[in-house]
């Protein structure tokens, strides 16, 4: 059986994207790993995710997320070492509507300036970082449908938020 050049693997009638990536959009290989990223909102994000590591960290006073304009508020902190979840409200999180694209580059910044600094200001050594955005309390690990959340995970190496891919 012969298998095409733009077809998915195990799928011959499935059609995947030609090597090297859709023709027109810029590739750009991801920080950190070996994945190429070719979507133009992906590269634009990764640049605001980089401008927001020069902005001043969060304090009690500033709870608007820069690049979002979401209001958040702390809710809970759990610690499972080397595992940290931290997660924050975000009220207008379902009424807005937004992407999860949207909110990326913000998440970031609340690993890399709030959160981790608030665990190890605790004497905690996180090797990983959980962020949660919530448009309302949920309980850990309960399932709540009429709830927005959303997750991302960084690996923490020299005081930085590496992103993984889950």
């Amino acid at each position: 059986m012969r298998v095409s050049r733009n077809t998915a693997s195990g799928a011959p009638e499935a059609k995947a994207a030609p090597v090297g990536g859709a023709a027109g959009v810029k590739t750009r290989w991801c920080r950190g790993c070996r994945l190429k990223i070719s979507h133009p909102k992906v590269i634009r994000l990764g640049a605001a995710a980089i401008a927001g590591l020069f902005a001043v960290p969060l304090d009690a006073a500033q709870q608007v997320l820069p690049t979002s304009g979401l209001e958040i508020e702390l809710h809970d902190i759990i610690a499972q070492p080397p595992v940290w979840r931290v997660r924050y409200i975000a009220p207008n999180l379902a009424q807005d509507g937004l992407p999860f694209a949207d909110v990326a580059g913000d998440m970031e910044l609340l690993c890399t300036q709030d959160a981790l600094q608030r665990i190890t200001q605790e004497g905690g050594a996180p090797s990983q970082i959980v962020i949660t955005l919530m448009s309302a309390p949920v309980e850990f690990g309960v399932m709540t449908p009429g709830v927005t959340q959303f997750f991302e995970s960084y690996t923490v190496e020299s005081d930085l938020c590496i992103w993984e891919a889950f």
